[in-house]
C-alpha cells in the first residue's frame, strides 16, 4: 500500500552510487594482514620513531641517507610547526626528509 514501489521491484536512482566505508572488525581481520605502501624511490632520507622539538627541529632514526648509516639518530635543522608522518619537510639548511 501506499503506492510506492512494492519491495519485488529494484529501486533505479539518478545520482552515482556512493562508496560504502568499511567499519573495523574488532581488530580481527579474515583478509590477510595489512599492506604496507610501497617504498618510495625518490632518495629522499626517511626519518622514523621522530619527535618534533620545541625549536621546530626533528630527532629521530635516519635511513636511506647518503649522509648518516642507517639507523643513526639525527636531529634536524628547524621545519615546519606541525609536522607529521607521511610528511616530507625541508628543514632550514635545504635538507629534505620524509617523515615515518
Amino acid at each position: 500500500f501506499g503506492g510506492g514501489a512494492s519491495p519485488s521491484e529494484p529501486v533505479v536512482s539518478s545520482e552515482p552510487a556512493k562508496p560504502v566505508a568499511k567499519k573495523a572488525s574488532g581488530g580481527f581481520s579474515f583478509g590477510g594482514a595489512p599492506k604496507k605502501a610501497a617504498p618510495v624511490a625518490d632518495n629522499i632520507p626517511i626519518v622514523g620513531k621522530f619527535r618534533q622539538n620545541r625549536d621546530g627541529s626533528i630527532t629521530g632514526i635516519v635511513r636511506n641517507s647518503k649522509n648518516f648509516s642507517n639507523g643513526t639518530e639525527i636531529t634536524t635543522s628547524p621545519v615546519g610547526r606541525g609536522a607529521k608522518a607521511g610528511d616530507v619537510v625541508t628543514t632550514s639548511s635545504g635538507s629534505k626528509y620524509r617523515l615515518e
